[in-house]
């Protein structure tokens, strides 16, 4: 999937509310450390993060997105580690926080991915470490079908519709770029929450916390060993 197509208007598609949770659960359980963004879009979570301290490094599946992150960085003199990644990757660094913010978890194809990636940011965090993430309701991926959008500023056309697999939707966002169409396909997956969190207690992580919003709910987890 190429998301570089996605980065000139990926914040107008962000609910800053969101952003404001993951705030307040990083001041209510963790102090200054270390945390790896990944999935961090343009950066803005990164981005405040790094102001309040943390050593922050972010990362994406896409250098464009990441481009703006470092120009962001850079403008408003803030310093982090910026680098491309997959979560089904190994990480070969030890951190105190790893976050995945903005529905990042339901774009891995399957459960069987949902435990590696799990697995990964287990033997990547430092003891007691936590992970805060989110995830979208089924009943929100299943309201998109059918969504369609067309924006006169950005130029894109979008329409979501439903995937193959049960609370699965494909979205299917067009640009005119240089005379041509451009085109780029995202899949989306959810299922029941109880099965994020039976993984979650199988990799080793404890539940601390979740917080239900309207389209999703965010965990917090701590390593425990």
């Amino acid at each position: 999937m190429n998301y570089d197509l996605l980065a000139t208007f990926y914040d107008a598609f962000i609910d800053p509310v969101v952003y404001e949770k993951y705030l307040h659960l990083l001041d209510k359980y963790t102090s200054l450390g270390s945390v790896l963004d990944i999935g961090c879009g343009t950066g803005t979570l990164s981005l405040e993060m790094a102001k309040r301290g943390y050593k922050v490094t972010a990362t994406d599946l896409s250098e464009d997105m990441l481009q703006i992150v470092d120009y962001r960085a850079k403008s408003e003199n803030v310093e982090l580690e910026i680098g491309v990644y997959d979560m089904l990757d190994p990480i070969l660094t030890q951190f105190d926080i790893v976050v995945a913010s903005m529905d990042v978890i339901n774009h891995l194809a399957d459960l069987e991915d949902v435990e590696f990636g799990f697995t990964n940011i287990y033997r990547s965090l430092n003891a007691n470490g936590f992970f805060i993430f989110d995830v979208l309701s089924a009943e929100y991926i299943d309201m998109l079908d059918g969504y369609v959008e067309e924006d006169s500023h950005f130029k894109f056309h979008w329409e979501s519709h439903k995937g193959k697999e049960d609370h699965s939707i494909v979205h299917t966002i067009t640009m005119k770029m240089n005379g041509k169409n451009q085109e780029v396909k995202i899949y989306e997956q959810t299922y029941d929450l109880s099965m994020y969190e039976q993984i979650a207690r199988k990799v080793g992580f404890t539940i601390m916390e979740t917080i239900s919003m309207p389209e999703r709910t965010l965990y917090v987890m701590q390593k425990t060993e």
